[in-house]
């Protein structure tokens, strides 16, 4: 991955402005477009993006008749932590992404997400990790 794409997801984590120019970019530089080229060539992957209720995780999959898939968010606050597990049937979408899951996380805490995808035969499909 390359440092300016990794600037712009450590800037939508944050909660600083996507939008702005990260130390070194070139004029014209745009983030958003760089997340899309992050996720083009993936199956399956998980955004993240801060709201002012907390930290929206959000699942996204390509579906064919028979996909499932499993995301595994972990929340870890204090001297404790949790699973959250959603899963289910992939909607058919063909190759066009289409909305899994999506879940409101408080930003006070640290967590990972982990997603994955099988087809109908239960051959894994896509399998994407975020950690803050």
């Amino acid at each position: 991955m390359s440092m300016n794409i990794l600037a712009a997801n450590v800037a939508a984590i944050s909660g600083a402005a996507l939008l702005a120019l990260q130390p070194g970019e070139p004029d014209g530089f745009d983030p958003a477009a760089a997340n899309a080229a992050r996720y083009a060539d993936s199956a399956c992957h998980i955004e993240l993006a801060t709201t002012p209720d907390g930290l929206l995780v959000t699942a996204w999959g390509e579906g064919e008749a028979g996909s499932n898939y499993r995301m595994v968010v972990t929340q870890r606050m204090g001297g404790g932590g949790f699973d959250i597990v959603q899963e289910g049937d992939v909607p058919l979408s063909g190759s066009e992404d289409t909305l899994l899951s999506d879940i409101l996380l408080d930003t006070e805490a640290d967590f990972s997400a982990r997603l994955s995808t099988w087809n109908a035969n239960g051959d894994p499909v896509c399998n994407w990790n975020e950690r803050v």
